[in-house]
């Protein structure tokens, strides 16, 4: 299965790379010659269209996916070959370690709960009502449970496939069951708390999206260094995590875009309207 995995990974990688780069020039030749786009855009200059939908925003995410898509298959490879930035993780186990006091000690053991399920459950339950309350809409009130679910799901498909040790039981602050790669604290931290961010976005301010944006990076960010402070992970681990919610959330993002026009009946023409086209 590691051998399997190993090679899917490989080729995948390569793929999802080409991909990315292809999408990349896309993106920036349509950007360069956006002054010479006639008044009425064609399919690639609509994709670069703000304010609608399936215009830049799901440009954006499309691109998005695949980048961490990407970076997800080149961790994962790093982490069974041990090569890459997985030779980097001893030693950045050995510097958490090795910066250890007991008032930070306490600080990481209490901060690290933001990435756990106990808490993040009974965050997107209460956080579903208040988007269902606010916003009439069913789906961007589930968004932030399917998020969870997916970063939880998925980390334990790729722990199991991994099947990578933890860091020694000697450098641990703390109790852990399963394989390491990913981390599913800093997993479910992103996806969670980046879902709930997105999803008060509507309406607001770009002041007020780029706080709600920086606050759920820090809660992200906070949660991962404290699973390297408490010994319970590597960093290659940590960024895998990142990774995964990166791209699940990507693509829950990308369903919520196009959910408007999935849902609507085709526009049917007028039987007037189509005599006059043929006259």
């Amino acid at each position: 299965m590691t051998g399997l995995t190993e090679h899917i990974l490989g080729v995948s990688g390569s793929v999802l790379l080409a991909v990315w780069v292809a999408l990349l020039f896309v993106v920036v030749a349509l950007l360069w010659r956006r002054d010479r786009i006639p008044g009425r855009p064609g399919w690639l200059a609509a994709r670069c269209r703000t304010g609608a939908p399936t215009g830049l925003a799901l440009t954006t995410a499309v691109l998005a996916l695949v980048a961490f898509a990407w970076s997800l298959a080149s961790l994962t490879y790093s982490a069974i070959q041990h090569t890459g930035i997985a030779r980097g993780d001893p030693r950045a186990l050995a510097f958490f370690t090795g910066h250890r006091t007991p008032w930070l000690t306490g600080l990481a053991r209490a901060l690290t709960w933001f990435g756990s399920g106990v808490v993040l459950w009974p965050v997107v339950v209460i956080a579903g009502l208040g988007l269902w309350q606010w916003r009439r809409r069913w789906l961007p009130a589930v968004l932030p449970a399917l998020a969870l679910a997916g970063a939880w799901a998925g980390s334990l498909l790729i722990k199991g496939l991994v099947g990578r040790p933890r860091p020694p039981a000697a450098d641990r602050l703390t109790v852990v069951h399963s394989w390491s790669y990913p981390s599913e604290h800093a997993a479910q931290a992103l996806a969670t708390w980046g879902m709930l961010a997105l999803m008060l976005m509507a309406g607001r301010s770009a002041r007020a999206r780029a706080l709600l944006a920086a606050g759920a990076a820090l809660i992200a960010f906070v949660v991962g260094l404290t699973r390297l402070y408490l010994g319970a992970h590597w960093m290659t681990d940590v960024l895998g995590g990142w990774a995964l919610a990166g791209g699940w959330d990507c693509l829950l993002i990308i369903c919520y875009l196009l959910a408007p026009q999935m849902a609507a009946p085709p526009e049917r023409q007028a039987p007037a309207a189509v005599y006059r086209k043929a006259a």
